[in-house]
C-alpha cells in the first residue's frame, strides 16, 4: 500500500508524451500535417500543453529522430524551457515492448512530483482539459486517491457471449438507458500519478485511483488511418467555424 500523497507528490506536474518511431497503422502519425498544423499532432499537443500554466515540465519520449528534432526546435522557437526532447532507448521503442517495461522506465525519470502521461493521438484534449485534470488530480489526492485516470462513461446496452451484461432483461426487456448501471472505459486520454507511486506499484495507476470522466467527443482517438482522416476533417471544420482546439 502506497504512503499517503504529500504536497511534494502533487506540487510539480511533469507531462510525459510517448511518441515512438515506426507506427505500423498510421504512417508518420506524430509529425505529418494535421489540419492547419504543419508539425502535425505533435505540434498541436505541444501547443495545447504549453498553454497550460499548471504544467511544469513536458518530456517528449521518443526513439524517432524526426520527433526529437521537431520537439527541440519547437522549444527553441517558443522559448519554452519546460519542453525536453528525451531520446528513448530503442529497446523501449518497439511495438513488442510491454507497457509495463516502459512504465518502469518513466517512473525513474524524476524523483518526485506527479507524472501526467498523455498522447498526441487525442487531438481534442486541449489546454482547458489539462487545466481541469490538474485541478481534479489535486482534489483527488487531498481526498485520499493515489492516482487519476480518464474514463468514458458507458451507459448503454452491452452484451457478452451470454447476452445482456449490464442490465437484467427479465425486469424490463429494454430499460431506459439512463437506468442502466454505468460502466467506465479507460480511454487513455491521461494518467496522473506521483513518480514515487509509479515506482512502488510498477504501474501508471495506483491502488486507489480516481476515475475522471471526459466526454466522448473530447477523447476521440487516432489508431487507424481512417480515424486520422476523420478527426482531421473534424478539426478543419472546427477551424473553419472559428472554434479553437487548443
Amino acid at each position: 500500500m502506497s504512503a499517503a500523497i504529500s504536497p511534494a507528490d502533487t506540487e510539480q506536474i511533469t507531462v510525459v508524451i510517448p511518441a515512438r518511431a515506426g507506427s505500423e497503422r498510421v504512417k508518420n502519425k506524430n509529425t505529418r500535417r494535421f489540419a492547419s498544423y504543419e508539425g502535425g499532432l505533435l505540434e498541436l499537443k505541444l501547443k495545447q500543453l504549453t498553454r497550460t500554466s499548471q504544467i511544469d515540465r513536458i518530456i517528449v519520449s521518443s526513439n524517432d529522430p524526426v520527433v526529437l528534432e521537431y520537439t527541440s526546435r519547437f522549444a527553441q522557437e517558443q522559448g519554452d524551457s519546460r519542453i525536453e526532447a528525451l531520446e528513448r532507448p530503442d529497446e523501449l521503442g518497439r511495438s513488442s515492448t510491454p507497457m509495463s517495461v516502459f512504465i518502469q522506465y518513466v517512473a525513474g525519470l524524476q524523483e518526485s512530483g506527479t507524472m501526467m502521461m498523455t498522447h498526441v493521438t487525442h487531438p481534442f484534449i486541449g489546454s482547458q482539459h489539462f487545466t481541469e485534470l490538474v485541478r481534479a488530480w489535486r482534489q483527488a489526492a487531498s481526498a485520499g486517491h493515489d492516482s487519476l485516470l480518464t474514463v468514458t462513461k458507458l451507459q448503454t446496452f452491452l452484451w457478452d457471449e451470454n447476452g445482456p451484461y449490464n442490465y437484467d432483461p427479465s425486469d424490463e426487456r429494454w430499460p431506459r438507458s439512463q437506468d442502466i448501471k454505468p460502466l467506465f472505459e479507460i480511454n487513455h486520454g491521461a494518467y496522473l500519478i506521483p513518480f514515487r507511486v509509479m515506482r512502488e506499484t510498477g504501474d501508471r495507476v495506483g491502488n486507489h485511483p480516481k476515475m475522471y470522466e471526459l466526454p466522448e467527443n473530447v477523447v476521440l482517438d487516432i489508431d487507424w488511418e481512417d480515424q486520422f482522416t476523420l478527426l482531421q476533417d473534424i478539426a478543419e471544420a472546427k477551424e473553419f467555424r472559428g472554434i479553437s482546439i487548443l
